[in-house]
């Protein structure tokens, strides 16, 4: 592996004390596997939601009812969300009601608001814009009813998603290594590294962003600091295209671009951009694992950092049973994430043919520990994570 992966703390352990010792082993030999996303089976999915039932018995009577609200039913990373819980429900014999946020945080709170009066049990949410949460969330509260939110932080719900830090430094690490194998440090040095950022969703994407730069840093700590450009996008390739295209003209013809994204949508967007006047020097690594299509596809889309998508709900569901239960449950559960090339992209997605990497793309990346912690240092002592401290890697 590409470096010592800090294993996802699965919320659902805190169960166990509520269990016979044998049925408790059984429940921590499965806890292990989790760590990696492993999805419980019908057994324990029953044993689940049978001590759910125990302590708050579904509100409909008969069985639970789960919302969803996803980002954009355009979404292809909220599709694999969808699917992985889709797979959930159906073993666990429970209802998913699923709702489209359209990315528009205001039919997000509509959304919200009519799960409060369905009955549903708990929702696990992606929310578009971090100021929206409080109210995304009222209704919900104001009902009982437990909210789990995904990669975006809402203050005080339970949060799941990917450590953003590392994984961030992790991708503009690897988007830098490859950089200079290609280019040499001297060229590299006088390129430009575009961050595409997405700062509706607020410090969630911040510190992703910040880790990509931190990280090509780590690797080019001589790239002046006008030419590392942040550009504002709004999530989809679209814009991604967009804000990309009116930036090409502004940017040297002979310079190497690297792109290091938010997102594989907004990257998919601005490469495809910069491949309209055949940019070719350019090279991006996105993050999130969305669009693995262009990452055995496009030449210029080198990987992504992949948040495993379709196993969000083997996460997020078990931790909406723990609060059901009763159960001490943390306010964070951090999930797996994969470095994915055109060399491994198969692995992660059965459909995509594996490619044979250009002799100067690494096959794996080693992050600078030493850099690492600095950066963590350096988040710590930024205003704009206060109240976000959930979001925050150990220190440890």
């Amino acid at each position: 592996m590409y470096e010592t992966r800090k294993l996802a703390r699965f919320a659902f352990i805190a169960v166990l004390t509520l269990c016979g010792s044998a049925y408790a082993q059984d429940m921590q030999k499965w806890t292990m596997h989790n760590q990696e996303g492993i999805a419980p089976n019908p057994q324990e999915l029953a044993d689940m939601i049978a001590m759910a039932r125990r302590n708050t018995p579904p509100r409909n009577g008969e069985k639970y009812v789960v919302g969803y609200t996803m980002w954009g039913a355009s979404s292809s990373f909220s599709q694999l969300n969808l699917k992985g819980m889709q797979a959930l429900a159906e073993a666990g014999n429970f209802e998913l009601l699923v709702a489209d946020n359209a990315w528009d945080p205001s039919k997000n709170i509509e959304n919200t608001q009519v799960f409060a009066t369905k009955n549903v049990d708990f929702v696990v949410n992606s929310l578009l814009d971090v100021q929206f949460g409080p109210a995304v969330w009222r209704p919900l509260k104001n009902a009982g009813i437990p909210l789990i939110a995904l990669d975006i932080p809402v203050q005080g719900a339970n949060w799941v998603g990917v450590d953003n830090a590392k994984a961030g430094f992790l991708a503009g690490t690897y988007l830098g290594q490859a950089a200079v194998n290609r280019w040499g440090p001297e060229r590299v040095a006088k390129g430009y590294l575009v961050i595409a950022a997405f700062p509706l969703v607020g410090p969630n994407g911040k510190m992703r962003n910040l880790g990509e730069e931190f990280g090509f840093r780590s690797v080019i700590p001589e790239l002046p600091d006008d030419h590392v450009i942040w550009l504002d996008m709004d999530g989809t390739p679209e814009g991604g295209f967009a804000m990309m295209n009116n930036l090409k003209g502004r940017l040297p013809t002979d310079a190497p671009v690297m792109i290091a994204s938010f997102s594989d949508e907004q990257l998919a967007g601005a490469l495809r951009a910069m491949s309209q006047d055949d940019r070719t020097e350019t090279i991006g690594v996105g993050m999130g694992g969305g669009r693995l299509d262009a990452v055995s596809s496009d030449p210029n889309f080198i990987g992504t950092v992949s948040f495993n998508p379709t196993l969000y709900g083997n996460y997020a569901i078990p931790v909406g049973f723990s609060l059901l239960a009763g159960a001490k449950t943390p306010d964070r559960v951090y999930t797996r994430y994969d470095l994915v090339t055109p060399e491994n992209v198969c692995r992660f997605d059965t459909k995509r043919p594996c490619h044979d990497l250009p002799s100067w793309q690494p096959a794996e990346v080693t992050i600078n520990e030493d850099s690492y912690i600095s950066f963590v240092d350096h988040l710590y002592g930024r205003e704009d994570f206060q109240d976000f401290e959930v979001l925050l890697p150990s220190r440890n």
